[in-house]
């Protein structure tokens, strides 16, 4: 569980609700130009594929959601490989072109937002 004091505040049946989202801009060659994820980092793990550290652990994931923006037509899709807010503090994710991992053809940005659950309270 994280220890930090979150400011913001949301109505939700979850407990301790909290939401580190942000955007990643990301070169035509697939590098991170820049980031503006409060509470994480962002960094090319693979060829297509991104690992987002969080800066504190978390009791569960609830949501991640990633959204591509690009000025040119680019056939990517993102996709979750892999969430581990507890361990390692790790959501790994990749931009598909079909099935394969592939870096853009263009410069584009990857608008990120998670939800996690701050509290071992269930209910």
């Amino acid at each position: 569980m994280s220890n930090r004091l979150y400011m913001q505040f949301l109505y939700s049946h979850t407990k301790m609700l909290t939401s580190v989202h942000g955007i990643i801009e990301l070169s035509a060659a697939g590098a991170v130009v820049s980031e503006t994820i409060q509470g994480a980092t962002v960094a090319k793990t693979g060829t297509g594929e991104y690992t987002v550290t969080l800066d504190d652990k978390f009791n569960a994931l609830m949501d991640v959601q990633l959204t591509l923006e690009a000025a040119v037509p680019v056939d990517l899709v993102p996709q979750i490989l892999s969430t581990d807010v507890s361990g390692t503090k790790e959501i790994v994710f990749s931009l598909l072109a079909g099935a394969t991992p592939t870096d853009p053809s263009a410069v584009c940005k990857v608008h990120f937002k998670a939800f996690l659950r701050n509290s071992s309270v269930v209910k």
